[in-house]
C-alpha cells in the first residue's frame, strides 16, 4: 500500500522511530550501566565480599581449576543476579512440587 492511492486512509511515517517500549528498554540497560559503573568506582567494596563465600565452594566443586577473586562491586552485582535468580526458581519449583505432593498424597487420619 502506499498513499498515492485515491481514498487511502493508510499513513506510512516517512521516518520510522522506535516505540516506547524499546525506548524504555533502552533507558534501562544504559542507567543499569552507569549504575554498575558507579558502583565499581566507589572506594568501599562490599558485595564481593558478600559474593566470595559463596562463589568459591560453587567453583571449587564444579570448577576446581578456576581461580577465584574478589570482585568489584559492579561485577559482584552482576554475578550475583544470576545465583539469586536461580535460587529464586529453585525456591519455586520446590514449592509447586510441595503443593502438587500434597494434593496427590492421601491426608492422615487424625
Amino acid at each position: 500500500m502506499s498513499n498515492s492511492e485515491p481514498n487511502n486512509h493508510y499513513y506510512e511515517p516517512a521516518v520510522p522511530s522506535l516505540g516506547l517500549i524499546e525506548g524504555t528498554i533502552i533507558v534501562m540497560i544504559v542507567g543499569a550501566m552507569a549504575e554498575v559503573q558507579w558502583l565499581d568506582d566507589q572506594p568501599l567494596q562490599v558485595l564481593g565480599w558478600i559474593l566470595f563465600p559463596i562463589e568459591f565452594p560453587l567453583n571449587a566443586v564444579f570448577f576446581p581449576g578456576a581461580d577465584t577473586h574478589v570482585r568489584k562491586n559492579g561485577a559482584a552485582l552482576l554475578e550475583a543476579l544470576p545465583i539469586l535468580l536461580l535460587g529464586y526458581v529453585l525456591y519455586r519449583l520446590a514449592n509447586g512440587a510441595l503443593s502438587v505432593l500434597r494434593r496427590v498424597l492421601p491426608k492422615r487420619p487424625q
